[in-house]
């Protein structure tokens, strides 16, 4: 029900913004430069001025005219356009921005960024335009008697002055939280917030986009809102995936990705062979399999003192509040020994809840006893904290522990 909610608004959102996918729109350009590159979106755009809107519609008097060239310049330089856009910026900084009342061109955000683009393609020798947009920028700022709004704050940012930093409030519009989120990954803002405000922003947009109504909103208001709640969307995912069943299902892969484990013939030239002889060396295998996906993992992580002891876990991943205990066992009578290593193992790792609460058992049988494996399986699995128990057995073209060691003396000797 939630997905089809989601599907819906966003839909809605799309279609707001390809309402004005058309050349020279201010409305969808500055939704284009927002999506930015986003495929996801779905809309093949056509808003960029071409040379039959340049001399059809083109009017270097008029400040949204100019803002669509600099939007087009910005994203596709185009040098036979220059001399264009450096005539309606003129004419444009020729104003007095003072005299703009609130319903100008100069208080929609759509035409301000579009301006301010446009300076910048001049700035390397007409500064004086980027310093125009700049005092405009200061003025609008000034005159704000709430909050900031962010797409000023990113228009100061292309202006490179300082007007202040947009303020989180979960209770402001939908669109000032959609914007904020987007001006937080822009150059200025991303050092302006950190992961628990951004999650916590783009589930307050999740929230309550799916409880207002996100029809007839501007193009770029849409874009902004579309935005946000794709990421969002992929931030849940993300979260449902990182999970302690997650790391389970990667590792009970294991038998089946050491189908690729090199262990050469001896006719080779240069035969490569990986062994596989001890705890620490499964460790390193479960390590590759895992840091892809879990960034966070720890190797031998301490653990708080227990005792007159100190305990290390083989893995662990903090933001799972996971450890994973690696056995290795080289003989049957091995499972009986591991299964009361564990349970005296278990207390004093899942001491400090708010740091690890959960254990997987991965055991790596050297031996081939398959017939002890379901029973200790069983028998941790029922333990409190315990959240599963892998057990793998070794690939039959790795040799048994005898054959491994006859196959190291020969290699010694050959090397004397």
């Amino acid at each position: 029900m939630k997905d089809h909610l989601i599907a819906n608004v966003l839909e809605r959102l799309r279609s707001d913004i390809a309402a004005v996918n058309i050349g020279g729109n201010v409305e969808g350009l500055l939704a284009r430069h927002v999506v930015g590159s986003d495929q996801r979106v779905q809309i093949r755009w056509g808003v960029d001025c071409d040379d039959v809107w340049l001399q059809r519609s083109y009017d270097p008097s008029s400040l949204p005219s100019v803002a669509a060239l600099g939007y087009t310049l910005a994203f596709s330089p185009q040098p036979r356009y220059a001399a264009s856009l450096e005539e309606g910026i003129q004419r444009a900084t020729a104003r007095d921005p003072s005299m703009a009342g609130h319903g100008a061109a100069l208080h929609d955000p759509a035409v301000l960024i579009g301006l301010v683009l446009a300076a910048r393609e001049l700035r390397s020798t007409k500064p004086q335009y980027l310093a125009w947009c700049g005092q405009v920028v200061r003025g609008l700022a000034q005159g704000a008697s709430t909050r900031l709004d962010p797409l000023l704050a990113y228009a100061a940012s292309l202006c490179e002055i300082d007007v202040g930093r947009p303020q989180f409030d979960p209770l402001a519009p939908l669109n000032y939280c959609a914007a904020l989120d987007w001006w937080w990954d822009q150059g200025a803002g991303r050092e302006t917030s950190g992961p628990e405000q951004r999650q916590a922003l783009r589930a307050t947009v999740l929230e309550r986009a799916l409880a207002e109504v996100t029809g007839s909103r501007s193009a770029h208001q849409a874009a902004l809102l579309w935005r946000t709640l794709r990421v969002a969307i992929s931030e849940e995912a993300g979260t449902l995936l990182q999970s302690s069943s997650t790391a389970a299902r990667l590792l009970d892969q294991f038998e089946s990705c050491l189908r690729r484990w090199r262990w050469d013939a001896a006719d080779l030239r240069v035969p490569v062979r990986w062994l596989i002889r001890s705890e620490r060396e499964v460790q390193d295998i479960l390590w590759v399999i895992l840091r892809s996906t879990f960034p966070d993992l720890e190797d031998e992580d301490t653990l708080p003192k227990f005792g007159h002891s100190t305990y290390r876990a083989d893995l662990g991943i903090p933001s799972l509040g996971l450890l994973i205990e690696v056995k290795f066992a080289r003989a049957a009578a091995d499972f009986k020994t591991i299964e009361k290593e564990v349970l005296e193992d278990i207390v004093p790792y899942l001491r400090s809840p708010e740091r690890y609460n959960e254990v997987l058992v991965f055991i790596y049988d050297d031996s081939c006893s398959v017939q002890e494996h379901e029973t200790t399986r069983q028998a941790l699995r029922s333990v409190k904290g315990i959240v599963d128990v892998i057990v793998v057995s070794r690939p039959s073209h790795l040799p048994s522990s005898g054959d491994r060691q006859s196959w190291e003396q020969a290699m010694s000797a050959t090397k004397r």
